[in-house]
């Protein structure tokens, strides 16, 4: 079916694109290049990664299923942030884990219940480093991180201490940590000195907290050193992590690395706010993130964390590959403060190699 196709093809490595063409041989697809400009319509970039989602199906308030925000919207891989924790990994992995046909990872839960509601840590007794570092040791062919929620809406009387539990579990396993930020207290003040390199920031552009940009966009002095130590952003959008207004000012304001740009996809933010990882493409797209930006963002970047060793080659065989156009489309999008903004390109999967295999979506 696109044995032939003539493509733009996304090569991370340079974040630029080559012009050629999907070739199909012995059953195997693989990325011939042209010399010369072709003008394709359809662009193929290595398989969409969303670094922040919530798939745990039919568990507590934000499970979700797998491939109904994987492959089915042309993302080849998923990591789950969190909703997972040590008690109930046994479940997930005899049950949930069979039924999923996308490639996933897990960031494990520090709280042993994982994400179900929005007070993992009413029993602080039960978060523990040592517990974690088993559990994860135990299933490291399916956990890539560890997920810590620090935020006014999760953070009762327990303070910054699920993070420092958090961080030296990670350390202790040389995984990164993604750490969810919101409403203060805890303000980022506190968690900076906690961040290290190779660690995620999720919901980078929430409007919840308000400590983490200045009013003209520029990183605040805690952000800035984070910056310095290689700390990673994603964008997180979710259900109450995103603002048009946080996010345009930060991009404008041009001191932004290279970020991921996970959806927090989950039972109740795919009804309205962001839907699904293409929606949020489209809006980081409308509010001037460039496409090989934004691409890097669900490709290379992420791939590097999770390792995920020669996920961006487009000179072998092609087994996880997202095809999508930028097509001509105005529609009215939302952020999480109920903003709107008008954008007249939306960018929309066609299909993707899955494993080696292509299936059109």
């Amino acid at each position: 079916m696109i044995d032939g196709l003539i493509v733009r093809a996304y090569i991370a490595d340079k974040n630029a694109f080559i012009d050629g063409w999907i070739r199909k041989s012995k059953g195997k697809y693989f990325f011939e290049p042209s010399s010369k400009k072709l003008q394709p319509e359809v662009y193929a970039s290595p398989g969409f990664i969303d670094m922040h989602t919530h798939f745990f199906d039919g568990f507590g308030l934000f499970g979700t299923n797998a491939d109904e925000i994987g492959y089915k919207t042309g993302t080849c891989m998923l990591a789950e942030s969190g909703t997972v924790g040590e008690y109930t990994i046994d479940g997930f992995r005899k049950y949930i884990a069979p039924t999923i046909r996308t490639n996933f990872t897990l960031f494990l839960c520090i709280s042993p219940i994982g994400v179900i509601y929005h007070h993992e840590y009413n029993a602080m007794e039960y978060l523990s480093v040592e517990k974690t570092v088993k559990c994860v040791r135990e299933n490291h062919d399916l956990i890539s991180g560890i997920k810590v929620r620090i935020g006014s809406e999760v953070i009762r009387h327990e303070g910054i201490e699920p993070l420092k539990i958090a961080a030296e579990a990670a350390r202790e396993l040389s995984l990164p940590k993604q750490v969810h930020i919101g409403g203060n207290p805890p303000y980022i003040t506190e968690i900076e000195p906690y961040m290290y390199r190779g660690d995620i920031i999720t919901h980078c552009f929430n409007a919840r907290g308000g400590d983490m940009w200045e009013s003209d966009g520029t990183p605040a002095p805690a952000t800035q050193a984070m910056l310095r130590r290689g700390v990673i952003f994603d964008v997180g959008h979710g259900g109450g992590s995103f603002s048009f207004d946080v996010a345009e000012k930060a991009i404008k304001n041009g001191s932004l690395p290279k970020m991921t740009i996970g959806s927090d996809l989950h039972k109740q933010s795919r009804k309205k706010y962001c839907i699904d990882l293409p929606t949020l493409l489209t809006k980081m797209y409308g509010i001037g993130l460039p496409l090989e930006d934004i691409l890097y963002g669900i490709t290379k970047l992420p791939a590097k964390i999770l390792r995920l060793n020669g996920w961006c080659d487009m000179d072998r065989e092609l087994k996880n590959i997202t095809f999508f156009k930028v097509i001509d489309q105005s529609d009215t999008y939302i952020d999480c403060e109920n903003s709107s903004r008008i954008f007249h390109k939306a960018i929309k999967p066609i299909g993707v190699i899955l494993k080696g295999k292509y299936i059109a979506v």
